[in-house]
C-alpha cells in the first residue's frame, strides 16, 4: 500500500461524497433557508449556527417572545457527517473553512507542508458536526483560572456541572447502572454513548500494571486515569447540534436560519449599542439586519476574533494599521491556545486474520484514553492520550497519518511497512496545558480574506522539554507484561531529522516531538473571559453583544473542548433569558 495513493484515494472518496451531497439528501433534517429582508429586524441575531449557536438559538427560541435569527456561513451537514465512521473525509473539505498557519519556525518538519491545516467548520453544527465526537468535561481544576480571571465563582466547576448535565442525554446502560450516573443527565438533547467493546480490556490492564488508576467514567468525580472514552454518538447517528437542536426544533415560527452567509460586520450606533450586522449572501448580495436586543458571535476562535476586529474590537495598533476604526481597544486575538498532538504507533500481535466488518454507527476501532500527570503538585492531568486498538493491515493509519495530519509520505510509508501482519496501537499523545501561545490579527480588512494565524508552537520552550517527558513517560507501556506477550515495539518512523541521535534517547524523543507536533484543532482563547468579555460573556466596553464558543475559554480544559463549549452555550442562553425574559421565565 503506498500512502501517496491512499492520499489519493480519500481526496477521491471525500470528491464522490461531495456529488452526493449535491443531492441534499439530509436538507429535510434541518431548518429551511429563511426568507429575509434587507434591514427586517429580530430580537437576537446569532452570528454562527455551530456548537455553541445552534445551542443558543434552540434556548432562545423556547420563549415565544424572541423572535432569533442565526446566519451560518455554511449550509446543512452531508451524510458523512450523520455517519459516524466516515468521520475523515470531513476536514479539509467544502465543510471547513481550510485555513492554514503562518509558517512556524519552531515544528512543523515532519509535515507535508509547514503550515498547520487549521481544520474550521463551515457547516451547520460547527465543530460538532466534523470532529472527532468525544465527549470530555475536563478536570474540576481547570475552571478555578476561569472563575479568578472573572473575578465570579460561576465560572467554577460546581457551578458548570449543572449545565454539562442539562445538555446530556446519557444512553449507556453502563453508566446509567453505576454510581456515577449522579454526574450525568438523561433529558437533554446530546446523546452520549460509550466505548464498550472488549479489545479494550488487555489494554485497560496493561496501564494499570504501570501504576495507573482505571476509570470508570472521567467525567465524573476522578479526571485522572485511563478510561473507556464517551462519545456524542446515539442511535448511530452523531450528535451534531444542528440535528439535536436546530434540526429537532425546524417547526418553530420564532427561529430563523440564514444558511451560506457570512456575516462582515457588526452594527453600532452612537451610544456603542450593536444594533446588527452586515452579511454577504451566497448569491453575493449584501444585507442589513437588525437585532433589537442583542448581537451574539459564535464563530469559533477563528472567525469571532476576525469579525469582531472587523467591527473595531480589538488592539489598538493593530486596527489602525488596518484603517478601523477603534470602538473598543481590547487583546481580540491574543492568547490562542492549542492542544498540541503527535503519533506514535506501537507493533501488537502478529496476525493475519481478516478484519472484523467495520460499522457505520461506531468509531471506526476501539478506543481507550488515558490523562496523566507527571507532577504530582497538579490537580489536572498535563497529557492525554487517545489509543486506537487497530487490526493488522487496514488502510485507517496511513489515511489518518497522510491525510488527516498530513504527515510527508515516507513517514506514513514506514508506518505501514512496519506495521504489516501486526496489530497496532495507533496513539495521539496530546499536550493538555501548553505555555507558548499564539495570536490571530487580520491579513486585511477585507471581510473575505482569511486572519493570520501564528500558533506560537514551542514559542516557550518549556513546552517541547514538558512534551519530550511525556513521550518517554508513555512509552513505558511497551515494558508492561501484556505488551512484552505479543513482542511490543515502537514503531520507528525514520525520522530523518532524527537519525543524529539514538532511537529511544530523550535526544530522540525531543527531535521526534519537534518533528511530529501538529494540531488537534482544540483552539481556544482569542476573545478570553476576563479580558475581551465579562463573566456574563458581554463585551467590554460595549452594549448589547456578547461571545459564545471556544474562543471565551481563557485556559485549556484537560480533554476535547466540545462538551465544554456546549456548556458556555447553555449558560449564555441563561444569561440572556434572566436578562431579557419576563422575571427570567419565559412566557
Amino acid at each position: 500500500m503506498d500512502s501517496a495513493v491512499v492520499f489519493e484515494n480519500a481526496i477521491r472518496i471525500q470528491q464522490a461524497l461531495s456529488v452526493i451531497g449535491t443531492l441534499m439528501l439530509t436538507a429535510y433534517l434541518f431548518p429551511r433557508q429563511a426568507t429575509v429582508k434587507d434591514f427586517e429586524e429580530y430580537d437576537f441575531i446569532i452570528v454562527g449556527g455551530g456548537s455553541a449557536g445552534s445551542v443558543i438559538a434552540d434556548r432562545l427560541s423556547e420563549c415565544s417572545q424572541f423572535k432569533v435569527l442565526v446566519i451560518e456561513a455554511g449550509g446543512d451537514p452531508p451524510m458523512e457527517s450523520l455517519v459516524p465512521v466516515l468521520y475523515p473525509y470531513l476536514s479539509n473539505s467544502q465543510y471547513d473553512w481550510n485555513i492554514t498557519s503562518v509558517i512556524e519556525p519552531n515544528a512543523g518538519n515532519g509535515r507535508k507542508t509547514k503550515e498547520f491545516n487549521l481544520v474550521c467548520a463551515r457547516v451547520l453544527g460547527g465543530g460538532s458536526s466534523i470532529n472527532y465526537m468525544m465527549y470530555v468535561r475536563g478536570c474540576p481544576g481547570d475552571y478555578y483560572p476561569w472563575a479568578r480571571l472573572s473575578n465570579d465563582s460561576n465560572w467554577a466547576y460546581d457551578n458548570n456541572l449543572p449545565y454539562f448535565i442539562k445538555s446530556e442525554r446519557m444512553v449507556s446502560k453502563e453508566i446509567l447502572q453505576s454510581p456515577y450516573r449522579l454526574y450525568h443527565g438523561t433529558k437533554g438533547f446530546l446523546g452520549i454513548t460509550r466505548e464498550n467493546r472488549p479489545e479494550t480490556k488487555k489494554y485497560l490492564q496493561a496501564f494499570e500494571e504501570l501504576g495507573y488508576d482505571i476509570v470508570f467514567d472521567v467525567n465524573g468525580k476522578q479526571s485522572l486515569g485511563y478510561t473507556l472514552p464517551l462519545n456524542t454518538i446515539a442511535e448511530g447517528i452523531r450528535q451534531t447540534t444542528a440535528y439535536t437542536n436546530l434540526g429537532a426544533n425546524k417547526h418553530r415560527n420564532n427561529l430563523y436560519l440564514l444558511k451560506r452567509t457570512v456575516v462582515t460586520q457588526i452594527l453600532f450606533d452612537e451610544n456603542n449599542n450593536a444594533i446588527g450586522v452586515k452579511a454577504l449572501t451566497h448569491d453575493n448580495k449584501s444585507i442589513t439586519l437588525k437585532a433589537k436586543r442583542e448581537v451574539i458571535v459564535s464563530s469559533g476562535s477563528i472567525n469571532t476574533p476576525k469579525l469582531l476586529m472587523l467591527s473595531g474590537i480589538g488592539p489598538r495598533e493593530h486596527l489602525e494599521s488596518q484603517n478601523i476604526k477603534v470602538r473598543s481597544a481590547l487583546p481580540v486575538g491574543l492568547n490562542y491556545q492549542d492542544h498540541w498532538l503527535l503519533q506514535l504507533s506501537f507493533k501488537m500481535e502478529k496476525s493475519e486474520l481478516p478484519a472484523n466488518p467495520i460499522k457505520s454507527y461506531q468509531i471506526p476501532f476501539p478506543v481507550v484514553t488515558g490523562y496523566v500527570k507527571l507532577n504530582k503538585t497538579k490537580s489536572c492531568a498535563e497529557y492525554q492520550t487517545v489509543n486506537t486498538i487497530v487490526p493488522n493491515d487496514p488502510e485507517g493509519p496511513p489515511l489518518s497519518c497522510t491525510f488527516n495530519f498530513k504527515y510527508k509520505d515516507n513517514i506514513c510509508q514506514n508506518l505501514y511497512e512496519a506495521s504489516k501482519g501486526r496489530n497496532t496501537m495507533e496513539t495521539a499523545l496530546i499536550l493538555l496545558h501548553p505555555k507558548s501561545r499564539g495570536q490571530i490579527t487580520l491579513r486585511s480588512s477585507n471581510p473575505l480574506d482569511p486572519p493570520n494565524v501564528f500558533t506560537g508552537i514551542f514559542s516557550d520552550k518549556r513546552d517541547l522539554e514538558d512534551y519530550t517527558s511525556y513521550v518517554e513517560d508513555f512509552v513505558k507501556v511497551v515494558n508492561t507484561t501484556y505488551f512484552k506477550s505479543v513482542q511490543s515495539e515502537i514503531i520507528d518512523l525514520k525520522l530523518p531529522e532524527c537519525t543524529d541521535w539514538t532511537f529511544g534517547s530523550r535526544e530522540y524523543w525531543r527531535c521526534y516531538v519537534q518533528t511530529m507536533a501538529t494540531t488537534s484543532l482544540h483552539f481556544i482563547g482569542t476573545a478570553s473571559l476576563g479580558s475581551v468579555v465579562d463573566s456574563r460573556l458581554r463585551v467590554l466596553n460595549v452594549n448589547r453583544l456578547r461571545v459564545a464558543d471556544a474562543s471565551v475559554m481563557p485556559s485549556h480544559t484537560s480533554g476535547n473542548p466540545n462538551a465544554v463549549v456546549i456548556m458556555i452555550a447553555e449558560k449564555l442562553a441563561d444569561f440572556v433569558e434572566q436578562e431579557h425574559g419576563h422575571h427570567g421565565q419565559c412566557s
